[in-house]
């Protein structure tokens, strides 16, 4: 049932109900919060068109103003993953065999470079960016990126990893056949979202929820529930703060500019950044 041309109502995206009730209003789009398992979602959602058209594009044309998703290259991000890496996947780095890895979703190929730095001699290190603006500017810069989807990628690799782009996702689960089609038997998954789905108060989210260019907030049981479904074992989860000092100077900036950002006290919000590794079963 369509609401307008440009947008669809649907049914929460983890579980099925129709039960969902407003949790947070932004840039004209209603998250709600699915009553029966909590998964917050924007409801109504822009129609499929709309969404790939941003994907590829960056550019929100259902939004005042065509609100934009391209924005930079971030270097501290390279130093930030690769001593998360390092710390999570020290027995791959140890082992010193080489490695095929990609990271869907790269933006600017940080994650690339955080991985390339870590992985032993040899190995191929790769991405899949969508959207052509930061696909370009990735292989600008000699970054091994291809501007493709997941479901068109045909080799195989022992990792893959998606940080952050989760709540683009509209489906998770077709997305999870995707990832099993493109892993070696026993490959590896990495994830990376936040815990909004987890939060009762959309006032504990240490920044904005950028609607609707996310449209999915999971919490840690949708995360690993719909991981095990699919056939991965959880390896390690590792859970992290996002709402210090620095944080917080950045929404007041942010709010200074105009955008709708909550002003919470440092230290006092339940949201955290969910870090999962995921072992593919190998079916006998």
């Amino acid at each position: 049932m369509n609401v307008d041309l440009e947008t669809e109502i649907i049914d929460c995206p983890y579980c099925g109900r129709s039960d969902g009730v407003p949790w947070a209003e932004e840039n004209g789009f209603t998250a709600e919060k699915c009553g029966e398992c909590g998964l917050v979602y924007v409801n109504p959602r822009p129609n499929q068109s709309l969404i790939q058209q941003a994907v590829k594009t960056g550019v929100h044309s259902d939004v005042d103003h065509g609100r934009t998703a391209v924005t930079r290259r971030v270097v501290s991000k390279v130093a930030y993953y690769k001593k998360i890496f390092s710390s999570m996947f020290d027995d791959v780095w140890r082992d010193t065999t080489t490695i095929t890895w990609l990271d869907v979703g790269a933006g600017y190929g940080e994650i690339v470079e955080a991985v390339a730095s870590l992985a032993p001699t040899g190995s191929e290190i790769e991405g899949i960016e969508p959207m052509h603006p930061k696909a370009e500017h990735a292989r600008a810069r000699g970054l091994n990126i291809s501007e493709k989807y997941l479901h068109e990628v045909r080799e195989k690799f022992d990792f893959v990893s998606l940080i952050n782009v989760y709540s683009h996702i509209p489906d998770f689960r077709p997305f999870l056949k995707d990832v099993q089609a493109v892993l070696v038997d026993g490959g590896e998954f990495f994830l990376e979202s936040g815990n909004i789905g987890d939060l009762i108060d959309s006032r504990e989210v240490p920044t904005e929820l950028d609607l609707p260019d996310h449209l999915v907030f999971a919490g840690e049981k949708h995360l690993t529930g719909c991981l095990t479904d699919a056939g991965f074992t959880i390896v390690s989860v590792k859970k992290l703060r996002k709402d210090g000092l620095v944080n917080f100077a950045k929404n007041i900036i942010k709010k200074l500019m105009g955008r709708y950002v909550m002003l919470a006290i440092p230290y006092t919000s339940n949201y955290r950044s969910i870090l999962i590794r995921a072992k593919l079963d190998v079916v006998p």
